[in-house]
C-alpha cells in the first residue's frame, strides 16, 4: 500500500483546489487565502542504543518528529516522517517538498498557517509577537482559531490509530519502518474521510496538546530560524513582513 501513497496523499495546487481550500478555511475563522495548516507531531518508537539521544524529545521518550499539512476537512495533504525528534520543525520544513510547492514555477495563491516555531515567509503566515494594535490582535486570534484544525487532525489520526500516540506505548520497529507505518496510517485516515467514515465522537476529539514541548521547541527554534528582536532600521525591505502587514491592514484593521 505504501507504494501507492501518492494516490491518497497529495498537495494539489490547481486553480480549483486553491479556491476550494480558501473557501473552506474562510468558513473556520475568516482568515483569507489559506491553502493549508502545518505542524509536527511525535510518534514514539524504540531506537537502537547508538541513536538513542538523536530521537529523545523534551518529555524524555524517543520519537520521530513528523510533519503534517492538512486541509479544512482534516484531510492530510502532506506527510514527512523521515526525521528524529532532534530535528527542528523549521529544518524539516526546509528539507521537505513543501517550499517548492509555493516557490516553484506554477502559479499559486495564498499561504500556509504555522505557529511560532516557523519562520515567516511570503507563503507561510505565523503568529505575531509584541502585539500593538487591534488589527494585530485580530490577526493572531483568527490565525490561532484556524490553526486548530491541524491539532484536531492529529487528534483524529491518533484516535484512529492509537499506537501512534505515546499513551499506546512505543512502536517496536526501526525508525525506517515507523516512518512507513505513519505514512500508511495517513493514507488510511484520508481514505476514511473520502468514504465519510467518521469516528463516533469525531466532533469531540480534543486537539493534541504538547504545550511543554512546544514552548521549549519555540525557544530553540527562534534561534534556529534566526529570529531577532525588531530593529529600528532595516536596510532592506522584508517581503514576508510586508505581506503580513498588508494582510493585517486589508483584512483585520
Amino acid at each position: 500500500m505504501y507504494r501507492k501513497r501518492a494516490d491518497y496523499i497529495s498537495f494539489s495546487m490547481t486553480s480549483d483546489h486553491q479556491l476550494e481550500h480558501q473557501a473552506g478555511f474562510m468558513c473556520i475563522a475568516c482568515f483569507p487565502r489559506v491553502q493549508g495548516v502545518i505542524d509536527c507531531t511525535h510518534v514514539a518508537l524504540r531506537a537502537s542504543h547508538q541513536a538513542t539521544e538523536q530521537f529523545r524529545n523534551c518529555k524524555g521518550f524517543l520519537s520521530l518528529n513528523v510533519q503534517l499539512v492538512c486541509d479544512h476537512n482534516c484531510k492530510i495533504m502532506h506527510v514527512d516522517a523521515r526525521y528524529p525528534d532532534s530535528a527542528h520543525k523549521s529544518f524539516i520544513l526546509r528539507q521537505s517538498s513543501v517550499p517548492h510547492i509555493f516557490t516553484g514555477p506554477n502559479e499559486h495563491c495564498g499561504w500556509l498557517l504555522g505557529d511560532k516555531g516557523y519562520a515567516l515567509t511570503t507563503w507561510l503566515m505565523t503568529l505575531l509577537r509584541n502585539l500593538r494594535t487591534e488589527g494585530q490582535v485580530a490577526y493572531n486570534e483568527n490565525l490561532t482559531a484556524t490553526r486548530v484544525i491541524i491539532e484536531h487532525t492529529i487528534g483524529i489520526l491518533k484516535q484512529r490509530f492509537r499506537f501512534l500516540d505515546h499513551s499506546g506505548g512505543e512502536l517496536q520497529y526501526s525508525p525506517e519502518h515507523v516512518s512507513i507505518v505513519e505514512v500508511v496510517c495517513c493514507m488510511l485516515h484520508n481514505l476514511a474521510i473520502m468514504k465519510a467514515q467518521t469516528l463516533e465522537d469525531d466532533a469531540a476529539v480534543a486537539p493534541v496538546q504538547e504545550k511543554e514541548e512546544e514552548e521549549k521547541e519555540a525557544q530553540e527554534e527562534e534561534q534556529e530560524v534566526g529570529w531577532q528582536p525588531r530593529r529600528r532600521r532595516r536596510p532592506h525591505p522584508d517581503p514576508a513582513k510586508e505581506a503580513q502587514h498588508h494582510l493585517i491592514a486589508a483584512r483585520f484593521t
